[in-house]
């Protein structure tokens, strides 16, 4: 499958009929059905429930979608990320993060460098703790803030903070004592 495939989808869905989609995408309709017959094809599943009256999502259409729109999202932003860099000639420094740090220190780490530098573009990217390990070693990202603490000879780690752990049960839980 290629992203094309996922915008053609996307404009479907979002005009909620081939023939306008297919306006929408300055191409004819037959080879846009026919593009999306193949991704159902190569899926195994059908995405549009088609009637004489109206177009709608399957269920797996719907997920489909909603994940779909986040990954071309993301696409988006690299490449005007890129095109940001190659033109203003800045430099990208990637910082990995465990989305539940975004309600501590983070916030105020990023702002500080942005701040600190106009010439570095902050990337972040959204990844648990063992896929930051493996960003590192191959210079994807250059700073990844996780909650596992693990050895790794080729990456070095520091302690920002610690916090407790606690299990909350109702009072009279055989537990509470």
């Amino acid at each position: 499958m290629e992203l094309r495939h996922l915008r053609y989808f996307q404009a479907v869905a979002r005009e909620g009929s081939f023939t306008r989609a297919a306006e929408a995408l300055h191409m004819a309709q037959p080879p846009l059905s026919r593009q999306i017959r193949q991704m159902e094809e190569e899926l195994g599943v059908a995405l549009f429930e088609r009637t004489t009256r109206a177009l709608r999502l399957t269920e797996a259409g719907r997920f489909l979608l909603e994940q779909s729109r986040l990954l071309t999202a993301r696409l988006d932003e690299v490449l005007e990320g890129t095109r940001r860099l190659g033109q203003a000639r800045r430099r990208w420094f990637g910082i990995g993060f465990v989305p539940s740090t975004l309600y501590g220190f983070v916030p105020e780490l990023i702002r500080q460098l942005r701040g600190a530098d106009a010439q570095v573009e902050v990337g972040l990217m959204e990844m648990t703790t063992l896929p930051q390990l493996e960003a590192l070693k191959a210079g994807r990202i250059d700073l990844g803030i996780g909650r596992i603490l693990l050895d790794d000879p080729a990456i070095e780690r520091r302690v920002l903070m610690t916090e407790p752990l606690m299990a909350a049960v109702p009072l009279h839980h055989p537990l509470a004592a």
